[in-house]
């Protein structure tokens, strides 16, 4: 768990997730499966078609490359009175689809 800035590591199904402290934005939620494929001077251009073909793919998805890897967020704007028991499920689901689709586009 990485407290020192609110966020939260922990592990789901063998996968390393972080739900994303937005303090300053209470009606944001965020999530993301960091770390699906690392990016090499060969495989860029491939990388960012295959983000691009899976942010295009699925709502509420947003793969980027922050550093030298791909990382997939979930994110969602929330109403005044979010369940997130109902939507934390279905955040991890979506974010492992996400991943099968961009290795899926990889191809």
């Amino acid at each position: 768990m990485d407290t020192a800035n609110g966020n939260i590591v922990f592990k789901y199904q063998m996968r390393t997730f972080i739900y994303i402290n937005n303090d300053e934005d209470e009606d944001f939620f965020q999530l993301a499966l960091p770390g699906i494929v690392d990016v090499t001077e060969d495989n860029r251009e491939l990388v960012l078609e295959a983000c691009n073909k899976t942010n295009f793919g699925i709502k509420v998805i947003k793969c980027c490359i922050p550093r030298d890897d791909v990382w997939v967020f979930f994110e969602i704007l929330l109403d005044s009175s979010p369940e997130l028991q109902d939507i934390f499920p279905r955040a991890l689901a979506i974010l492992q689809g996400a991943q099968q689709q961009f290795y899926q586009n990889m191809q």
